[in-house]
């Protein structure tokens, strides 16, 4: 889940007390390239809480996503200089996609972004103000037409590889999970990028919206067969995916992650 720390409009108090509401066993909030909102969930959470974060990283020339979880007492010390080191591409490549939207005649700055985000910045929060703007009408219309692969304001942030990210999290006493693996269109056929990952990483996220029962059946005995960790998981960002429930994906109790 995504709290309004990265590009989800949901506070970590709300996600919390949603969850709690709907009786899910376990959570974890899983930000973008931030940890910030997650160790606050983990000190006010009365629901089994899990200190998790989100990484964009590179496979092959791919960008895919890395999920990390980690035990109680962690410093993060590893995966936050990660992060600091990836937010410094980040903000260079919001500035640049900003630059282009002024030359595209389009007037934003970073302080139309900055009051939509209370941590990292992202392409999110340049849809939120170009809705502001009344320029669009939707966050989807912003990525189709402006800030989404292959549109023209669109800027690519220089990033780490899955190993050295996985490496990181591995220093922390963490777990590293490829999230989603079904949505990623340039790292070729999945049992292909699958073999691939399988030394790499310690899990695969089974269980997304944008797995279907098949995908998800085909992704589980994957990861029995290479002894991989299996979660899942909604990826909620509140009204930025509005079809997507905090509780959307049911997920056997057996797949709980467990924590020193």
């Amino acid at each position: 889940m995504h709290s309004v720390y990265s590009d989800g409009t949901y506070t970590v108090e709300q996600i919390i007390s949603e969850a709690k509401v709907l009786g899910l066993k376990q959570i974890a909030i899983t930000d973008h390239n931030i940890l910030k909102g997650s160790i606050i969930g983990s000190q006010i959470s009365d629901v089994d809480f899990v200190v998790g974060v989100e990484l964009s990283v590179d496979y092959n020339g791919a960008e895919v996503h890395l999920l990390g979880y980690f035990p109680n007492g962690s410093d993060y010390s590893s995966v936050n200089f990660v992060i600091k080191e990836k937010n410094a591409y980040k903000k260079m490549a919001i500035m640049e996609m900003i630059e282009n939207l002024n030359d595209m005649g389009i007037e934003l700055d970073l302080l139309d972004l900055n009051k939509f985000a209370k941590g990292t910045i992202n392409r999110v929060h340049i849809c939120m103000a170009l809705k502001e703007k009344g320029i669009i009408s939707s966050i989807q219309e912003g990525f189709e037409n402006y800030v989404g692969e292959h549109c023209k304001a669109y800027v690519e942030t220089k990033t780490i590889s899955l190993a050295e990210a996985c490496d990181a999290i591995h220093e922390d006493g963490g777990i590293a999970v490829i999230a989603h693996p079904y949505e990623y269109e340039d790292v070729g056929p999945i049992d292909d990028f699958l073999e691939g990952i399988k030394d790499i990483v310690d899990g695969i996220e089974c269980y997304h919206p944008s797995a279907t029962p098949e995908n998800s059946q085909h992704l589980v005995e994957f990861a029995n067969a290479h002894d991989k960790l299996i979660t899942g998981g909604s990826d909620f960002h509140g009204d930025n995916k509005p079809n997507i429930t905090i509780d959307m994906m049911k997920v056997d109790e057996k797949y709980k992650i467990k924590r020193k």
